[in-house]
């Protein structure tokens, strides 16, 4: 079984609250509630990132995957019209000696660090990173 949910993005602090209480619904919905801490806080920062350096308009997609020795992955995408970055030079950046923790660069270590895999990819109509929860 396959089921994507996506919902809708209109760019506030209400907004984003809305989204995270929308996503813990829907894994709720899904019978994989217990992943929706993790999942609220990793849309959370993908939309904040995708706020703060993509381009409008940010779309949010949460896809609920059977795998084949049994249970699921949910994968949560954030998605805006900008260009794309490097993740090997993010994970790069963070294994340097001089790698502090400022203000900069956390968002992305806690996605790292709360999901399975995690990555992006550009096309033409913009960039998306994709995160997967199990």
């Amino acid at each position: 079984m396959n089921d994507t949910y996506e919902p809708v993005v209109r760019g506030s602090a209400y907004a984003a609250h809305a989204v995270r209480r929308e996503v813990r619904d829907r894994l709720t919905s899904w019978g994989t509630g217990a992943l929706a801490g993790d999942a609220e806080l990793v849309v959370a920062e993908l939309l904040a990132n995708a706020e703060r350096h993509g381009r409008p308009p940010v779309r949010i997609a949460l896809t609920l995957r059977q795998r084949p020795r049994g249970g699921c992955v949910v994968r949560v995408e954030v998605s805006d019209a900008g260009a794309g970055f490097d993740v090997g030079r993010v994970r790069a950046r963070w294994r340097h000696p001089a790698f502090g923790w400022g203000e900069d660069g956390r968002g992305l270590f806690l996605v790292d660090a709360l999901s399975t895999r995690w990555g992006d990819r550009s096309g033409p109509g913009g960039h998306t990173v994709w995160a997967d929860l199990c």
